[in-house]
């Protein structure tokens, strides 16, 4: 059996704990890190790893003006999540794992909601250069991963936690690959989910542009810098 379809029927049997598990924490707080970025109404979203539709979900009640794709590698995800949202008409769902993906369009913004690691890491550079075909200049890409560390507690703790492909993803390999296709690291936020230590990161990329740069009026650099010092003396109390 093709790793592509052993990944997909692994992915398939995994469906039905995802039913039970539904909406959680990491959900909303990657539908915070959209909205932050800048999600709208109008938005056209991508979502490569949809499962059966969780996240799609909240994104489809907040793009109620725009258009949703839902892809993932699991048929039987893709059909579980199908029917949960068939009643919103601004939402398709498409079953493929990116190395054959095509669609007559481009997208505000592309999602992979806790999916990167469990994409074969030798997959990653072309999957970048596919997703660089359906930007514009201001479309962006959300990753939201397991922190690496973290995955190195369980694979060392709980191995049996683990899904088909779990890997750490490093910030240098991944950086060789965005850059190797044109795209450039916005932000990556290394933050505290489920435990008291960094457990998550999300990271936000853009393509690569010109930028022209514009002088802020003194009073806004002396207004800042009145509430930095304001700031710092009563971190002192």
């Amino acid at each position: 059996m093709e790793k592509r379809e052993e990944i997909g029927k692994w992915y398939d049997e995994f469906a039905g704990q995802q039913v039970k598990t539904n909406v959680n924490l990491r959900h909303y707080k990657i539908m915070g890190f959209l909205v932050r970025e800048g999600l709208n109404r109008q938005s056209k979203v991508l979502e490569i790893g949809c499962g059966i539709g969780t996240l799609t979900g909240l994104i489809l009640k907040y793009v109620k003006k725009g258009e949703v794709l839902a892809v993932d590698i699991s048929p039987t995800s893709v059909e579980i999540a199908r029917k949960r949202l068939k009643s919103y008409p601004n939402v398709q769902f498409m079953v493929s794992d990116m190395t054959d993906f095509t669609y007559p369009g481009i997208f505000d913004f592309i999602v992979l909601p806790d999916v990167l690691e469990h994409i074969p890491s030798e997959q990653h550079r072309d999957l970048f250069c596919t997703l660089t075909e359906y930007m514009h200049e201001n479309s962006e890409i959300l990753i939201h991963i397991p922190h690496p560390r973290a995955i190195d507690y369980i694979r060392k703790t709980k191995p049996d936690q683990l899904q088909i492909v779990d890997q750490a993803i490093e910030a240098d390999s991944l950086l060789a690959d965005i850059y190797a296709n044109g795209l450039v690291l916005v932000s990556y936020i290394s933050y505290p989910l489920f435990d008291r230590g960094n457990d998550y990161a999300a990271i936000v990329l853009r393509k690569r542009a010109d930028v022209e740069f514009s002088p802020l009026p003194r009073t806004t650099i002396i207004a800042r810098k009145l509430l930095a010092r304001i700031r710092f003396l009563l971190a002192r109390l």
